[in-house]
């Protein structure tokens, strides 16, 4: 009986796993596959190969799957080249507006320098996606990149002249004093906010 962790190999590293294993001669062999993924695309191959399949689900989102063979299990089977391609299920479509969220002036924590150039980056990016988002929501801190003085108001006319809404929360803009100071994009409420979010397919949050 030969035993092995396949749970590192994506597909169809498993599935070409088990056809030399048999091939090779074994008859028993235990696989700990990584997920039901793998699961599915081992058992297809081994049942075409006329093998017996016992699955035990550890717990963890994992499968160790149990393989006996018979004699005929070493020779290929007619068409069993469509099973070394991985049955990966369709993504569902995203339905609905992708909202990008900014809440500060900075990507991420620990360094804000660092930060502020990582988000400028993430924005300036937006628009050479393959789906740009809907619309970019500014709140709290966020809002300064938007106003008079902020390094990023090029990138995000930019952003605007390619069709990407760019929206700051006016409670926001009062709150820092830079209700006068709004340079790109307009302003609104709390209520369009969750409204937005609420009905966004996609939120990111850099």
């Amino acid at each position: 009986m030969r035993e092995l962790d396949v749970r590192n190999l994506a597909c169809p590293g498993p599935v070409l796993t088990l056809r030399d294993l048999l091939e090779a001669g074994e008859r028993e062999v235990v696989m700990h596959v990584a997920d039901a993924l793998s699961r599915s695309n081992v058992s297809r191959f081994a049942a075409a190969r006329g093998a017996a399949v016992a699955v035990e689900e550890p717990g963890d989102g994992s499968f160790i799957l149990s393989i006996t063979a018979g004699g005929g299990a070493a020779g290929a089977r007619p068409g069993e080249e469509a099973l070394l391609d991985c049955e990966v299920p369709e993504a569902a479509p995203v339905r609905g507006p992708r909202v990008v969220q900014v809440g500060s002036a900075a990507m991420g924590a620990g360094d804000d320098e660092l930060g502020a150039l990582l988000l400028r980056s993430f924005l300036k990016t937006q628009s050479q996606l393959e789906r740009r988002p809907d619309a970019i929501l500014f709140y709290n801190s966020g809002v300064r990149l938007c106003c008079e003085g902020s390094p990023l108001l090029d990138d995000l006319q930019a952003l605007a002249a390619a069709g990407i809404e760019i929206i700051a929360c006016g409670t926001c803009l009062s709150y820092f004093g830079l209700a006068e100071r709004l340079r790109v994009g307009r302003v609104s409420d709390m209520l369009e906010i969750a409204g937005r979010l609420a009905d966004a397919g996609a939120i990111v949050r850099p």
